[in-house]
């Protein structure tokens, strides 16, 4: 490989780098305008009916990604609005790049409008600004200068924009079953330079049969990716515990409801966040108002909800190379009379999860609950020795020279799916602490979710410049 870096760094430097420079600032009014008219469709992705099959906003969010890569003279594809394809080149390899136009629900907390996309000076402020409609617009951007330069690639580009990315992946299970695989593709969803394998993920329920009858709600949460910001307890007569991080409210002398504020965001990230279940649980465990059974119930919410890392299961582990387990309890609801807990696990690709799982069932057994409803997807490490993604590493080292260096990442996104595929930016660090928002706020996944102006232009700039030293590659 030493030899072949050195010829791409011979070559990147002769790239007309101030060109590509000056045609993003040319444009960038107008991809700030196109990342907004993204960011105010709320794409959630849900159950729909067919043709709009993940839901109404989803299919407007496909519509208005469909129709600037018309206007900007791409060919383009609805995939039966799971995915939406956009092409470019006619070589016979075919490269992939892909995006995801669907978000998780806003939730509550924010400080801006989630579905305005604020600018406050280098930044955007809105759900989907990072995770993934930014980054979506800034691949189609860096498309969108091949073509009005009318560069000609060696390969077959696609850029591939999936509608269900948060919601189990679906789409790109259904776009593998209707079309051929990739030679080689990228995600944009993560961050720089290069990640080049995610841990597995299973998420599961725990099912208490048995509610103890004093309980008579208890909401937090709405996807199993997402660790809460509140969380809301109901129960029979009046409570009372000395604990400032509850809110407690009596409706009667009959009802109190009791709520937990925590910090939300990513559940493989549990170190930023604070769940407000756990918070809950651990608060009310020892209520004396409350029955044993009922603050047995507590004790077990906060034993496994509290830290995200597994170790109320007794899985807490830590990879060499992947590092810590995640687990994380982030959803909860009592549905049909039973107590429904989701859990969102993360694991290195080297554990048995039927060993986790079985530990899993083991400690909830013990406290009346059951586990159910496992769905799971395996983790991968790609090898570094691969042609194409040691040009995207040198492309990005030989623009940024930072001496970052590849990692992997308990996140997941489609290139745990798509064969031949590793994570490729767009994530550039920014410090927004001048906007002066809550600790735990910024976040993909949390609330006022930030994305930096400057970082997506630098993106652009990188996507440029590799798609460029691909053509080298043919």
């Amino acid at each position: 490989m030493g030899l072949f870096r050195q010829e791409l760094r011979g070559k990147m430097k002769l790239k007309n780098w101030e060109k590509i420079d000056e045609w993003i600032a040319i444009h960038e009014a107008q991809l700030l305008e196109d990342i907004k008219m993204q960011v105010e469709i709320p794409s959630v992705s849900i159950v729909g009916i067919e043709p709009h099959i993940y839901g109404d906003e989803c299919a407007k969010a496909a519509d208005c990604m469909m129709k600037l890569a018309d206007d900007y003279g791409f060919d383009t594809e609805n995939c039966a609005y799971r995915c939406v394809k956009i092409s470019y080149g006619s070589g016979e390899k075919d490269i992939q790049i892909w995006n995801h136009l669907d978000v998780v629900p806003a939730g509550d907390g924010w400080e801006y409008p989630p579905y305005k996309c604020t600018r406050r000076d280098d930044f955007l402020i809105g759900r989907g600004v990072s995770d993934n409609k930014g980054a979506a617009l800034a691949v189609l951007y860096s498309m969108r200068y091949l073509k009005d330069q009318e560069i000609k690639l060696n390969y077959h580009l696609s850029q591939i924009c999936g509608f269900s990315e948060e919601n189990g992946m679906d789409d790109a299970a259904y776009y593998l079953s209707k079309y051929t695989p990739p030679d080689f593709a990228f995600v944009s969803d993560c961050p720089f330079p290069l990640c080049y394998g995610e841990k597995g993920r299973c998420v599961f329920n725990l099912i208490n049969d048995l509610v103890p009858e004093e309980i008579l709600d208890m909401i937090a949460g709405v996807v199993s990716n997402s660790i809460p910001d509140t969380a809301t307890f109901t129960f029979e007569g009046q409570i009372t515990v000395q604990n400032s991080d509850l809110s407690i409210l009596e409706l009667d002398e009959n009802k109190t409801i009791i709520t937990a504020k925590g910090r939300a965001g990513h559940a493989a990230a549990p170190e930023r966040c604070l769940n407000p279940i756990g918070v809950l649980g651990n608060a009310l465990k020892n209520a004396k108002q409350l029955n044993a059974d009922t603050r047995r119930c507590m004790e077990f919410l906060g034993l496994v909800c509290a830290d995200g890392y597994g170790t109320g299961f007794g899985i807490d582990d830590c990879d060499s190379v992947f590092g810590r387990l995640s687990c994380a309890g982030t959803v909860i609801r009592i549905l049909d009379g039973k107590i429904n807990v989701t859990f969102d696990l993360r694991y290195p690709p080297s554990a048995d999860l039927k060993v986790l799982l079985d530990k899993v069932s083991t400690i909830s057994a013990e406290y009346g609950f059951r586990l159910a409803n496992t769905v799971h997807k395996d983790g991968y490490s790609r090898n570094m020795d691969s042609m194409y993604i040691q040009t995207l590493i040198e492309t990005y080292e030989t623009i940024m020279k930072d001496g970052k260096k590849s990692y992997v990442m308990g996140g997941n996104t489609y290139a745990g799916i798509i064969p031949n595929a590793v994570g490729f930016g767009p994530g550039i660090p920014k410090d927004y602490s001048n906007l002066g928002l809550p600790k735990g706020h910024g976040g993909g996944h949390g609330c006022d979710e930030v994305q930096s102006i400057s970082g997506l232009e630098e993106a652009i700039k990188i996507y440029i410049l590799a798609l460029l030293a691909l053509n080298e590659c043919f």
